[in-house]
This record gives C-alpha cells, sequence and structure tokens, in this order.
C-alpha cells in the first residue's frame, strides 16, 4: 500500500510526512537534534539495490503511520495527549532517515535524499513541537504540518523517481 501520509486532527489536516515512501512499490532517536549522519562514503549501489533498501527501510514508517494516523482519530479534535504516540513516530522517522543516507546512492539521488532528510527534519520538528501545543496554537500548528508534510512528500516522490519507483 502506498499512502501519502495525511492525517485529519480535529478539522485541521496535518501532512504527517512519511516521506512519500511506502512499503509496496510504492528508525531510533527522539529528536531531529539527536540524528546520527551516516558517513558520505558509502558504498555505491545499484540504483535496483537502492530502490529495495529504501523500500524496506519505508516499511516500518508504513506501520508507524498507520499507529499515528489511529490515535490521531481515535483523539479527534484533541491531539494535544498524543505525545507519545508522535515521539514513537519521530524516532521511526528518523531511523529511517538515518538508514536512506547511508544506501550507497549515485546520480542525482544524493542530493535529493538530503533534501527529503531536511524536510522530513522539518516534519519532525512540526511532531516534536506537539508537547508545546494548546488549545489555541494546534490549530496554527495543524496547518504548518500540512505545508510541512506536503513539501516531505513531494521530496520523497522526487527520490523515488530518481530509484524508478512509482510516486506516492
Amino acid at each position: 500500500m502506498k499512502a501519502s501520509y495525511i492525517t485529519v486532527l480535529g478539522s485541521a489536516v496535518l501532512a504527517v510526512l512519511a516521506v512519500g515512501c511506502g512499503s509496496s512499490p510504492a528508525s531510533s532517536s527522539t529528536s531531529a537534534a539527536s540524528k546520527t549522519t551516516p558517513a558520505s562514503t558509502a558504498t555505491p549501489a545499484s540504483t535496483a539495490q537502492v530502490a529495495q533498501s529504501f523500500l524496506s527501510a519505508a516499511g516500518p514508517v508504513d506501520t508507524a503511520y498507520k499507529t499515528w494516523k489511529s490515535a490521531l482519530t481515535a483523539a479527534s479534535a484533541n491531539p494535544l495527549p498524543l505525545t507519545a504516540q508522535a515521539s514513537a513516530y519521530v524516532s521511526v522517522l528518523t531511523t529511517f532517515d538515518n538508514t536512506i543516507q547511508g544506501m550507497g546512492a549515485t546520480g542525482k539521488a544524493p542530493t535529493d535524499i538530503a533534501t527529503l532528510v531536511t524536510d522530513d527534519d522539518t516534519v519532525i520538528a512540526d511532531l516534536n513541537a506537539l508537547s508545546s501545543q494548546t488549545a489555541s496554537t494546534v490549530a496554527a500548528w495543524d496547518l504548518k504540518g500540512l505545508a510541512d508534510g506536503t513539501a516531505a512528500i513531494a521530496a520523497g516522490d522526487v527520490v523515488r523517481a530518481d530509484l524508478g519507483l512509482p510516486a506516492s
């Protein structure tokens, strides 16, 4: 299944990334700040190998997304108590980003992967910011998440195209 990971939070929409990835042809630290950047000297790999690695790394993101979406749906208009779930999702996204940076991609893919990771970091920051939201700020948080998630999905689709995978 390929999802672009747009989640409804109450009446607003939060695109909770998932990097435009999916486990069909189509993670763990707790913050973007603690992310480890893999060495830039990864052994080059074939596009097919990198594509398969990308899809393998994306599988846990799909699972984490489904868990996050379920929690958001159950929370209805009040996502504020979901900081533990947001943290778990951040962990998986961070692992994904660390993995894809060390896959040995060649050509345009490394630059596009770096863009995706930057966009993912923004979504991770949005998720981490949930704990500081209040009833009066959560709607703006939702809108920012939508914009940031949409950018990350688009970046993920560029990487997918680089790897010969279908768009999300």
